[in-house]
């Protein structure tokens, strides 16, 4: 009487109590091919060796894990912020631009106010680099400001800090300050870098280039509310 371990399918000496390669107990089970039981199907053929257990399972469990990561890395990987969407809109007004090490403050400028656009020149913008000037009417009075990112678009925004409610700023490097807190963003994108009010970046808004001016939508202004 030949006996097969029923998990590897090695011959067994008759009277083992255990399967001497796998060492699985052997009991019942055990395949007898000689015998007059009928054994038939996959099991048979596992025992015998032409057949091997499916790990589709486990497969698929790994293939599931794969794409689910796959997919949150190409999420964040390709899902911009609010300051990223808007900036990478803007018009580019210069081909590059590099602030320097040490530190470069605000400009003041007046910006008027026409047929439902604020409008501020854009030779200002050019020549000063980084300027503030305040958008004002009977509904609202609100600090703006306006820059070149090194990528020379042009990026305008409120300029509030609003946890500290400071309206002020300066750029060292690729670098916005606030003049208050410290907090500080990258002038490319407003991500953050450190600070404790970095979650808020000066709130950028939608501008454009019309010949020698720089117009931003009054009513996007008007809409604007604070996040803090």
């Amino acid at each position: 009487m030949v006996r097969f371990c029923p998990n590897c399918g090695t011959k067994v000496e008759p009277g083992n109590k255990f399967c001497g390669s796998c060492g699985n107990r052997l009991d019942a089970e055990v395949s007898n091919i000689n015998n007059d039981e009928p054994v038939t199907g996959s099991k048979k053929n596992i025992v015998l060796g032409t057949e091997k257990k499916s790990n589709y399972k486990l497969l698929f469990t790994a293939f599931y894990i794969v794409v689910l990561f796959g997919g949150i890395v190409f999420y964040f990987a390709t899902t911009q912020t609010k300051e990223e969407e808007i900036i990478s809109e803007q018009p580019e007004v210069l081909d590059e631009m590099q602030y320097p090490e040490s530190r470069v403050d605000m400009q003041p400028i007046v910006a008027t106010v026409k047929n439902g656009t604020i409008i501020i020149p854009l030779s200002e913008v050019l020549d000063k680099k980084f300027v503030r000037f305040l958008y004002q009417s009977s509904q609202a009075e609100i600090p703006m400001l306006a820059y070149i990112n090194e990528d020379g678009k042009l990026v305008t925004s409120i300029s509030m800090c609003e946890p500290c409610n400071s309206t002020t700023f300066h750029i060292i490097g690729d670098e916005l300050i606030c003049n208050s807190c410290g907090s500080t963003w990258d002038i490319n994108n407003l991500e953050e870098i450190s600070g404790s009010c970095g979650k808020y970046p000066p709130d950028p808004v939608p501008s454009k280039v019309v010949g020698n001016e720089i117009h931003i939508d009054e009513a996007a202004v008007l809409s604007w509310k604070r996040r803090v």
